[in-house]
């Protein structure tokens, strides 16, 4: 248990910080490991130094008395004061006093709080990164099974990677099985415990760690933690002012309990580029909810989250079309309290409204696949008539076209057809009909289908997700049959039209489908400048559907220009990522002919499959090189994996080569 592991980072930082400071405080929620660090600092800084466990000391009165003795029997000048919290306010005083006093001394202070005095220089620590986690719980116990190895990773991150709760698991491994170990940290309290562990009893069990930092609170700052309890993942203010305020907290108090948590490193506080965020560790989380209960609050407490995220959904909903990066970024980071919004709402029942409401995360965000989970599980448990299970109906058919689900999509749309006599959603089923028709190839149907889709669109105003993604069916039907000239037409309108709504998702696509017109009238520079485009913005928003699709036809670009490696590359990410997706069958059949003949093209030049031997790289990677961010030489040391005729060919040569 003596070990010291990662942690290198901040010993040289804060090493290097004392150069320049006389005061550091190391910060950061209980069992985070501050006071191995400091004591790994100390006996860096100075041979001697004077420490005191100021948990130990009897009383307020006896603080100063200990400081002394413990620096008159120091060589040096370097004090270390641990567990600061226990007396914060006398420690910050004395501390002061020590400074002015001596001017060559030097402080660590090592506190669940800051001391804010003068001159302080606080550095808050986090858990272990996953390496340094791994490595510290594979030290503690010993040598594991190849099974059990492949899943500390997976312990680590469940812990937090906090040293203290992976030093408690390390003794309970011991004995458990790794799956047994999972799934008793459901009840971690009683798990995390090990009352033979040498040191501060407070050490000895996960559960009294974090109680000791609940004893620092105050009534309200406890009250907070347990109600906030019911975030998963991080939250925001006014997300927090929603769901915990009422008579006893109140929304005047709600800056001053957050600042307090985080001054006690209970809450972790973090900037994003949709605001301030904070979050609570896991076993901080249960603790709260270990309360929440006992408060009896807990229902409410989901109810409040379901309403608040439901009424956030709704203004994401409206400002979508005007303001789509910044809500993508936005839902991204609430994307955990997103679930347990639509997790609650199945379980009372109001499900329906949100999954169907979510509709652009699940389209246009790239998560197809968890929008459709989230889909048909409403659709099945609420079957009652009326606005809400229509566009729920509509949106799930969408996903599934989106998906390659033709059939699923086309019962969708029959369902939704029959389930609204009112026609209410009649622009939207003919619309999508049209889109899997022309999924088919059957462009013909899509445009008779469209047209009268795009003037109900018209009629009623509705822009997104009405009139503007029709397009993209127009084009897709006019390329399927050769009319170029007529799709290019339809592109241009389209564009302009996203161009002065500043729309950015469908015009992505519309600029993905110009590059293809492109492409097919011999114009590969005008296609490349609008296929970078296009890919540029679905990486914005993570639809890897797109992106697979744009790294795919910039790799055929790349062939036709002689980029022959850069563009095998290419096509050989792409095709691993149609693979991942769902299949190939995903593409417009334009884009696999596009595709087909550029491997036709460079097949002279490999044997066998020349998309197979290309060199192998991830999507994200293979973005980044097709957006010229990355060459192909620079890929090719290290992040290349070899075909297997490439591995033959290595296995032959004589060693040395």
């Amino acid at each position: 248990m003596s070990a010291f592991v990662g942690r290198r980072g901040e010993v040289a930082e804060i090493t290097a910080l004392f150069g320049q400071v006389r005061l550091v405080t190391l910060s950061g929620a209980g069992g985070v490991g501050k006071t191995r660090l400091g004591l790994e600092l100390a006996r860096m800084i100075a041979p001697d130094p004077a420490v005191v466990d100021v948990a130990t000391v009897e009383g307020p009165h006896a603080l100063e008395p200990a400081v002394a003795e413990a620096l008159a029997l120091s060589a040096g000048s370097f004090l270390v004061l641990d567990t600061c919290e226990a007396l914060v306010d006398e420690v910050a005083s004395l501390v002061g006093e020590l400074l002015s006093a001596d001017p060559v001394l030097r402080v660590l202070a090592i506190s669940r709080q800051s001391l804010s005095v003068p001159g302080e220089h606080l550095r808050v620590l986090t858990g272990l990164p996953e390496q340094d986690a791994h490595a510290l719980l594979t030290c503690l116990g010993g040598t594991w099974p190849p099974v059990a190895r492949d899943r500390l990773p997976e312990v680590c991150a469940r812990l937090d990677g906090l040293p203290l709760a992976i030093e408690l698991a390390a003794v309970r491994l011991r004995t458990m099985s790794v799956a047994d170990f999972m799934a008793g940290l459901d009840d971690r309290f009683g798990l995390l415990v090990d009352e033979d562990r040498d040191g501060p009893s407070r050490h000895r069990a996960l559960a009294t760690c974090i109680g000791w930092s609940h004893q620092l609170c105050t009534a309200k700052e406890r009250l907070f933690w347990a109600r906030v309890s019911v975030f998963a993942g991080e939250f925001d203010l006014e997300a927090a002012t929603y769901v915990c305020q009422d008579e006893t907290l109140g929304a005047e108090d709600m800056v001053d309990v957050v600042a307090g948590l985080v001054d006690k490193s209970v809450l972790l506080r973090r900037e994003t580029s949709a605001g301030v965020r904070f979050l609570m560790l896991g076993g901080t989380r249960e603790f709260g909810a270990g309360w929440l209960a006992l408060l009896g609050q807990e229902q409410e407490m989901r109810l409040r989250h379901h309403d608040f995220y439901l009424g956030l959904a709704r203004r994401a909903e409206g400002e979508w079309p005007e303001r789509q990066v910044r809500w993508h970024r936005r839902l991204c980071v609430e994307a955990a309290n997103l679930r347990l919004a639509l997790e609650t709402g199945l379980e009372a029942g109001t499900g329906l409204e949100l999954a169907g409401m979510l509709w652009f995360l699940w389209v246009c965000c790239g998560m197809h696949e968890e929008g459709r989970s989230y889909l048909d599980r409403a659709l099945t448990l609420d079957r009652q008539a009326g606005p809400a299970r229509t566009r729920a109906l509509w949106v799930c058919a969408w996903v599934a076209s989106v998906q390659g689900d033709l059939p699923g999509a086309e019962e969708r749309l029959s369902e939704c057809r029959a389930g609204d006599p009112g026609g209410y959603a009649t622009a939207y089923v003919n619309q999508l009909t049209a889109q899997v028709a022309a999924q088919r190839g059957e462009a013909a149907s899509a445009v008779l289908l469209i047209q009268e889709a795009r003037d109900r669109h018209r009629s009623a105003g509705f822009l997104f997700p009405g009139l503007l993604p029709s397009y993209t069916v127009v084009a897709t039907s006019l390329l399927a049959v050769g009319d170029v000239d007529a799709a290019i037409e339809v592109l241009v309108d389209g564009l302009e039209l996203c161009e002065a709504c500043e729309e950015f998702w469908t015009r992505s696509h519309l600029c993905h489908l110009r590059a293809q017109a492109e492409c097919l009238r011999g114009d590969v520079a005008a296609a490349g400048e609008h296929a970078r485009e296009a890919l540029r913005t679905a990486r914005l928003f993570d639809d890897r559907t797109a992106q697979a699709a744009g790294v795919e036809l910039l790799g055929a670009l790349a062939v036709a220009e002689q980029r022959i490696e850069e563009g095998v590359m290419l096509l050989a990410a792409a095709r691993d990522a149609w693979a991942t997706l769902g299949g190939e069958h995903l593409r417009s059949p334009v884009l696999a002919s596009i595709s087909g003949s550029a491997v036709f093209a460079v097949e002279h030049r490999r044997s066998g499959d020349p998309v197979a031997c290309g060199g192998r790289i991830d999507l994200e990677t293979a973005v980044s090189l097709a957006l010229g961010e990355e060459t192909a030489v620079s890929l090719a040391p290290g992040r290349r994996k070899p075909c297997p005729e490439e591995r033959e060919e290595a296995d032959r040569r004589p060693p040395g080569l």
